[in-house]
This record gives structure tokens, sequence and C-alpha cells, in this order.
């Protein structure tokens, strides 16, 4: 249960810190018109279904990618200097807009110095994986929360949450992508380690707990849109508690079983059923519109 516990504290904390960059990003979007430049919506447009069909086809042709490179590129180099540029470029989201958004004197020049010295920092530390993922997981996840509306980040998330059911059981590739990277201690998840006394041997054996960063990004991305239904936090709160129960019944399951599980269609499905409970209850009681 250790292991457990750190990877779902893990979770609140990129869940957290994105939500509030995320929240920052949309009250502030008007207030701070460099904040549209992060829309990554293709032609800016929040409320299109073509931005998460475009999305998905992204997402299909980078794990094509990172699995030819990862069959054959027996190196480290390239595979670090792409961790350390999506780093710099999510850290370097966190920092401008918490430092905007705080008035700090020259925040972009304080971002660049910050989301540099982390990225160096994980370059040399890989120690430091699981810091570099959460930070990394709130930039990105609350862009993209922030550039979708509601229906289409439903429709992103529902796509996704496919694909990755698909490339688990039926592909096996994100399996094999997931071992791979974790071998190389990437930041692109997050693990908890302890060291168990094993049945057969009585000896104490090394455990590790991984999750994607995918599986953090993708509910957090999923709070931030729903932040923009009423600009209430308690939607993004009910899309948080519903994807950290998804979550939890994942790492259960794979802790008590010892096997490789999708995440994100749990956490997904609990997020969104949480989110509509919510949303009933509130027209329901017509308290917020």
């Amino acid at each position: 249960m250790k292991r457990i516990r750190m990877i779902l504290a893990l979770f609140l904390a990129s869940q957290f810190l994105g939500l509030t960059v995320g929240a920052i990003l949309v009250n502030a979007a008007q207030v701070y018109p460099e904040f549209q430049e992060l829309n990554v919506a293709p032609g800016g447009e929040s409320g299109s279904l073509m931005s998460p069909a475009l999305f998905l086809i992204y997402v299909l042709l980078g794990g094509i990618a990172m699995i030819l490179i990862l069959k054959f590129y027996k190196g480290e180099l390239l595979l670090k200097l792409i961790e350390a540029a999506t780093l710099f470029i999510a850290a370097n989201v966190v920092f401008f807009v918490l430092f905007a958004w705080l008035s700090v004197p020259f925040d972009w020049v304080f971002a660049i110095l910050i989301s540099t010295a982390v990225t160096v920092a994980k370059f040399f530390k890989p120690q430091l994986k699981n810091l570099a993922a959460v930070i990394a997981s709130a930039g990105v996840g609350a862009v993209f929360g922030f550039s979708l509306d509601i229906i289409p980040a439903v429709v992103f998330v529902i796509g996704l949450s496919l694909y990755d059911f698909l490339s688990v059981f039926w592909t096996g590739h994100m399996v094999y992508m997931a071992r791979e990277l974790g071998k190389r201690n990437l930041a692109f998840s997050v693990a908890a380690t302890e060291y168990e006394i094993s049945e057969e041997t009585g000896k104490p054996e090394r455990s590790t707990l991984e999750l994607g960063t995918g599986d953090m990004v993708i509910p957090l991305m999923l709070a931030v849109s729903a932040y923009k239904i009423a600009l209430n936090p308690l939607d993004s709160i009910a899309v948080i508690f519903g994807a950290m129960t998804g979550l939890f019944l994942v790492l259960w399951y794979v802790n008590t079983r010892r096997t490789f599980l999708p995440a994100l269609p749990p956490i997904s499905f609990c997020a969104l059923l949480s989110l509509a409970i919510f949303r009933l209850c509130i027209w329901g009681f017509g308290v917020w519109t």
C-alpha cells in the first residue's frame, strides 16, 4: 500500500498544480493576451470537434515514432533530449503563468531560468524523475484543458481511452513502450519503489509501481476543461475525485495481481461519471448553470 499511496500523492500533486495553472489561464486570458498564444487547438477553436480528432492523429503518429526509436535506437541521448525538450516547454508554461499572475517582474525571464534549471537537473540527476514528471504533466494538462471546451475534451478522453485499451490488450505496444521507457528512468512516468520479501526465495526483492504521465495529463485536461463550464472549481474537483477513485482501483488490482493494465479507461470512466453526477445534482438543485 505504500507504493499506492506514493503514486496517488504524486497524481494529486500534478492535478492541483495543473488545475491552478489552468484556472489562471482561463480567468486571466483576457488580461494577459500572451496567454492566448498557449491555446494549442487548431485555429484557436476550442469548441471544434476537429481538435480532438487531430490530437488523436498526433498521438498515433507520436506512438509510432516512439516505438521506432525504441526498437532501432539503443542509446539514451536522443531520448534524454526529447525528455529535456518536453520538460522545458511544460515547465516554462507552469512557471510563466504563475509568475505572470503573481506580477513578478521579468516573469518570462525567471520562468526560463527556473525551467532550464529543472531540465538540466533532471538531465544529470535521474532521481528527479518524479518531480519532473509532475511538473511536466501539470503544464501539458493545463494547456490542453485551456485549449478545449468540455465536449471536445470528452471526445478526446474517450478516444484516448479506447486507444489505451487497444494498445495494451490488442497490439501490446503500450506495454512495450512502458517497459522500455521505464528502464531508461525517463520522466514519462512516476514511480514508487519498495522492497518486499519474496515468497519463493525469502529474500528482499525490488518492486516498482509506475504510472504514465499520460494518465495524469488526461484527467487534468478534463478537470481544467470542466472548470470552463461555469468557472466553478467544484466541477474540477469532481473530475479529480473520480479520476483518483479509478486510479486507486487500477493500482490496487495491479499491485495485487502483479499484472499490467491500461489505467486511462477506468480513470476516465470514473472521472466522467463523477462529473456527470455532480452536474446532475447542480442542475437538479438549480444552484449553478
